[in-house]
């Protein structure tokens, strides 16, 4: 936490002017991500000038901070133009910071190549995309897993904020095991061969029961299933998980007159033994 006192020289971003009786007050901030990118202008050339773009910025003051640049010129590099001759630019921004460490970012517009660049230095094995959601599943072999995460979630936290994204990083075992129990959930369903599971699970239908809920017109858009197949497969799910329904209310009603302790009487019936001595 920095302290100033009065006097002090102090750069920070501009977050607001308001005009108050006793004249403007001016709300500045040295946390917010405008600081960073306007540090970053101030620092390299090529920024100011406008051939690199800084196309986003994500922050955890004081910690760790990633900044995304692109070039408009294909023979300037954007992130060797940002770190400088013997990192010179990029470590007079991190001196301005206090010591917060900063990842300059690629930036390009495949969102999943981006992704994969934000989490650098962590190797990506694989990305499941959700566009509706605006979601990425990111799969990670199991010795990147922490790398990938950061030291309490601050990598995929920053790289989430970055680029826009939701962000779930799993490792590959992890997802292994979870494609299995969705394989073994969907194969269930009549109709629902190795082959369609498969692809049902790369859309994001990982069992019966979410097969079940899903519409007609979502299924049919998947390739390799079709508007023609696909309003068989959705009644064959519903089926499947009412009928499996029946048989775990069946069994939760049978439980109890089977499981009755040793020497009682059934639930609404009296102990013969007990009849005849009365008799």
């Amino acid at each position: 936490r920095e302290r100033y006192r009065q006097g002090d020289r102090i750069r920070a971003f501009i977050l607001d002017v308001e005009l108050a009786p006793k004249g403007p007050q001016i709300v500045l901030s040295r946390t917010h991500p405008g600081l960073l990118i306007e540090l970053f202008r101030q620092e390299v050339p090529e920024i100011y000038e406008g051939i690199v773009e800084v196309k986003g910025a994500a922050r955890e003051p004081g910690g760790r901070a990633k900044i995304a640049v692109v070039s408009h010129d294909r023979d300037v590099d954007p992130v060797g133009a940002c770190v400088g001759m013997r990192g010179t630019r990029v470590q007079a921004v991190v001196q301005e910071l206090r010591g917060e460490k900063i990842d300059i970012v690629p930036w390009t517009s495949d969102p999943a190549e981006y992704v994969c660049r934000a989490l650098a230095p962590a190797k990506v094995s694989k990305i499941i995309m959700d566009e509706d959601e605006r979601a990425m599943e990111v799969i990670v072999p199991d010795d990147q897993l922490s790398l990938a995460i950061g030291k309490k979630g601050q990598n995929v936290r920053l790289a989430s904020r970055l680029t826009g994204w939701k962000l779930d990083v799993r490792s590959e075992s992890e997802a292994e095991d979870e494609a299995r129990r969705a394989r073994a959930s969907l194969t269930a369903v009549s109709g629902v061969s190795d082959v369609t599971a498969e692809l049902l699970i790369q859309d994001g239908v990982k069992s019966a029961e979410q097969l079940a809920e899903s519409q007609v017109e979502a299924i049919a858009e998947i390739e390799g299933v079709g508007p023609e197949r696909a309003p068989a497969i959705i009644a064959a799910a519903r089926e499947h998980v009412a009928q499996r329904r029946a048989e775990e209310e069946a069994a939760a009603f049978a439980g109890p007159a089977e499981s009755a302790p040793e020497g009682e009487p059934p639930p609404g019936g009296a102990d013969p033994a007990t009849e005849e001595g009365r008799g």
